[in-house]
């Protein structure tokens, strides 16, 4: 496959120690050769996955050619989405690209329910919990969460022995 991997990071690293301006690849690469279109086929690769700037890899069709198209070198640019690629952390992409969750109270209800139900607990006790559970109007169902939340940060030794052992 002419895809590589380390090729496309050794492109973009490159391609980063002259951010903001184009790098220059033809000092490397010598147009009509194996390794000029493997790397022109990679760079597009990463353009189309949006981590360099559309104007790195120029595209053009011979007139009467029908599909036959020409790749090369354009005027190779990284964007802020192929840097962030590269940072260890991220980038801004991961400090912007927060993601919120939001847990249907109807939902949360139904695992409170099976956790319950799954629980150890004497059966008397199970029925008991969850017509509590059933009857909780959605805000009081927030609360309650609110309140587990509170009690994982009251029991913080367990809190940290349960996360520890999350599998991974």
């Amino acid at each position: 496959m002419i895809l590589d991997r380390k090729l496309q990071l050794e492109l973009l690293e490159k391609m980063s120690s002259t951010y903001p301006n184009l790098y220059d690849f033809s000092k490397e690469y010598k147009h009509g050769t194996s390794e000029y279109d493997t790397a022109v086929a990679n760079l597009y690769y990463l353009m189309q996955h949006n981590l360099v700037q559309p104007c790195s890899v120029e595209v053009s069709s011979a007139i009467g050619a029908k599909g036959i198209k020409s790749f090369q070198f354009g005027e190779p640019t990284i964007n802020q989405n192929g840097i962030d690629f590269l940072a260890d952390d991220g980038g801004l992409s991961a400090i912007l690209g927060v993601v919120t969750i939001k847990i249907d109270p109807e939902q949360y209800r139904q695992i409170l329910i099976t956790r319950v139900q799954e629980s150890n607990l004497p059966i008397e006790q199970k029925h008991q919990a969850v017509a509590v559970l059933q009857s909780l109007s959605y805000e009081n169902i927030k609360h309650l969460s609110t309140k587990f939340v509170d009690l994982g940060w009251d029991n913080l030794g367990s809190l940290m022995h349960l996360i520890q052992n999350i599998p991974t």
